[in-house]
């Protein structure tokens, strides 16, 4: 079985990783992570909802320490969090084990990540294959649903019927949680991060809820 931590032992294994990373990490960054920064990471979809919780007591994994590692890394590096959250958003255990580079653990048993499944898409919702492979995270919401082949030859200016594609444009906002919503202009990178910002108090409700 996976080794877990309570929050205090988290920020103990980070801190420990932090401290024994090669880069030192720049003044303006707080280099040990704290329980409450721990806290609003979560809110904020930085990090994970714990794995499990009983009562009070939340417990974390593995994952949750290359999180909170990366994110340090990424903010030593000059990076804001609004940037971070933009390219942390659905990371892959590979990217953000090599975003953390993080030391092994000298009393931690070997890891096996729990299988996280994957959110349900309705058929509105997926993308488009691109050179025969459906993609992954990336930017899903650039993408366009493919034209039927029966509405080639159609009019394009007759109304829309039931049958139609509709165009879904969406934000992935960490945790498990994305935003979508029908039509619209394609989002900027300048949108996304102001979406994610502006997104905290959604998932601290979810969060506490333990809605994700």
């Amino acid at each position: 079985m996976s080794e877990t931590w309570t929050i205090g032992e988290l920020a103990e294994h980070a801190a420990r990783a932090l401290r024994d990373g090669a880069a030192p990490l720049s003044g303006r960054v707080r280099d040990v992570p704290g329980e409450r920064l721990i806290r609003w990471y979560t809110t904020i979809g930085l990090l994970d909802p714990p794995l499990t919780r009983r009562g009070r007591v939340a417990r974390y994994g593995r994952r949750h320490l290359l999180q909170l590692v990366a994110v340090k890394r990424l903010q030593a590096a000059g990076r804001s969090i609004a940037d971070i959250q933009a390219a942390l958003a659905g990371a892959t255990d590979r990217t953000l084990e090599e975003t953390a580079s993080l030391p092994a653990l000298p009393s931690a048993a070997p890891v096996v990540p729990a299988p996280v499944p994957p959110p349900v898409a309705t058929a509105a919702e997926r993308p488009a294959s691109v050179n025969g492979a459906t993609g992954g995270r990336g930017r899903f919401w650039a993408e366009r649903p493919a034209a039927d082949s029966g509405d080639a030859a159609g009019s394009g200016d007759g109304p829309a019927t039931a049958g139609d594609p509709v165009i879904v444009t969406g934000i992935s906002l960490g945790g498990g949680v994305r935003l979508v919503w029908d039509g619209g202009r394609v989002p900027s990178e300048e949108d996304v991060q102001a979406v994610l910002a502006a997104a905290g108090p959604l998932l601290a409700v979810l969060t506490e809820r333990e809605l994700t």
